[in-house]
Order: structure tokens, then sequence, then C-alpha cells
């Protein structure tokens, strides 16, 4: 029979793995949402130097709508790469409780086999 806590430990090191997968897609698109929104930071004053007076006062309420847009996105998406962030801690965590277990399970093991091999030691003692 599979040992129960090896095979939990197996599933844990898989969910951090999740974990830092989805972590790290996370973080990927936070840096294209803030490259998006500095990019719509940039747009008025580029538009301002480029456009005729008439073309940037049509444009810039566009422009203004697409930076706030932009600026709600990368909010968003650091909001989605913090929730990632946490559930790597929660997913860490619970990793090291099965280990802890495993440890606690491994000392006990051996604590029975040393108290084993001493009442051998003080039955042959005895016997003597």
């Amino acid at each position: 029979m599979a040992d129960p806590l090896a095979t939990l430990a197996r599933l844990r090191r898989l969910e951090v793995a999740q974990a830092r997968k989805q972590l790290a897609e996370r973080n990927a698109a936070l840096a294209a949402a803030e490259a998006r929104h500095d990019a719509a930071c940039a747009a008025p004053g580029q538009e301002a130097a480029a456009a005729h007076p008439a073309d940037y006062a049509a444009w810039l309420p566009l422009g203004l709508a697409a930076r706030e847009r932009a600026a709600r996105a990368a909010q968003h998406s650091a909001g989605l790469a913090q929730m990632a962030r946490d559930a790597l801690a929660l997913q860490r965590t619970a990793e090291r409780q099965v280990e802890l277990l495993r440890e606690q399970q491994a000392a006990l093991v051996a604590l029975k086999l040393r108290r084993k091999q001493q009442a051998l030691l003080d039955e042959f003692g005895s016997r003597r």
C-alpha cells in the first residue's frame, strides 16, 4: 500500500508548481497591462505634438477614456497578481505542513524502533 502522506506530499508539490505557474502568468499579464497603461499615458502628449489642434480636440476624449481603461485594467491585473501570490503562499504552507507531518511520522517510527530495540536489550539482559 502506498504511503498516504507521500501521495499527499506529491499532490502538494504539484499544487505549488501550478500556483507558481499561475503567478508567472499573472505577473506577465500585469507587466503587459502596465505597459499598455504607460503607452496610454504617453499618447496625449504624442498626439498633441503630431496632430492639428482640431484633430487633437476630437481625439482627446477618446485618448483619456483609453487611458482610464488601461489604468483599470492594470489595477485589475495587479489584484489578480496579488491573489496569485496569496494562493502560492497558501500552497507553500500546505506543502510545508505535509512535510512536517512526514517528519513527525518518521520520528515516531524511529522512536518506536528504538523502544523495541531497548525492550529486546532489557529482555536479553534480564535472561542473563
